[in-house]
């Protein structure tokens, strides 16, 4: 019986490390996390992506999760920009991915999830770093049609006119 409760506990040891030696030391931060736009407008969330473990840290890929239909999200940023790997205490600093709200996205605030997928070499794809990212819409202010202005100005000036000729042929 001691031999199997100790070969229990061994056997739970090891899956325990191995799990730990799966699992990447990686730390993600966005420069702000926070970003507005109006509708029809696109944000470009940057950061840094440091890797504080001890061995090489291979960046095989992403997943973003934004699940607004209005909400386009482009990465190819990442994959053109970032290193294919990063040694121990290297950092990667720079664009991540951007997000195009649609002209007829509604004004309100969107959240969304960034994860970072690599791992010990380049077929591994654990998930290494996790950021929550937020994009506010706003309505974009309808800019003042130039042309109703000068045809209000016209009206006013021949209102004006006519008043004064009417003054006069009194």
């Amino acid at each position: 019986m001691k031999k199997r409760v100790r070969a229990g506990i061994i056997a739970l040891a090891i899956a325990i490390t191995s799990v730990g030696a799966a699992h990447a030391d990686a730390v993600l931060s966005f420069t702000p996390s926070t970003l507005s736009t109006v509708a029809g407008g696109t944000v470009e969330f940057v950061g840094i992506l440091t890797n504080t473990g001890a061995a090489d840290l291979y960046l095989n890929g992403d997943v973003v999760i934004l699940p607004y239909p209005f909400l386009t999200v482009d990465d190819s940023i990442f994959y053109v920009n970032a290193p294919l790997f990063l040694s121990s205490g290297d950092s990667y600093s720079g664009a991540f991915f951007d997000v195009t709200a649609d002209a007829a996205t509604p004004s309100g605030s969107y959240s969304g999830t960034y994860t970072i997928q690599g791992g010990a070499d380049a077929d591994t794809f654990d998930d290494i770093a996790t950021e929550d990212f937020q994009v506010d819409v706003s309505s974009p202010i309808p800019e003042p049609n130039p042309f109703l202005f000068l045809a209000t100005g016209l009206a006013i000036l021949a209102a004006v006119r006519l008043t004064r000729f009417h003054v006069c042929q009194n």
